[in-house]
């Protein structure tokens, strides 16, 4: 895969998180579990788009961002 497709592909799944519109938070309690498996899997991510001194970056946001989506799967 060319790392333009990757780009996109991994810019659809961050917005396709958005897309159910605002949510009402009632106290939900983070899981860790799930966190640490979208930190993982996040930062696999991030190693096949970034490339050179990026790729440190790109590993850092996908691990981020997959460790925030992931702590909040129980919250919908």
């Amino acid at each position: 895969m060319k790392t333009g497709t990757k780009l996109v592909v991994v810019a659809a799944m961050l917005v396709a998180g958005c897309a159910s519109g605002p949510q009402v938070r009632t106290g939900c309690a983070p899981n860790y579990g799930a966190a640490a498996v979208g930190a993982l899997a996040g930062g696999l991510l991030g190693a096949q788009v970034g490339g050179g001194t990026g790729r440190n970056a790109a590993i850092a946001v996908g691990a981020g961002t997959g460790a925030l989506v992931g702590s909040q799967v129980d919250c919908r």
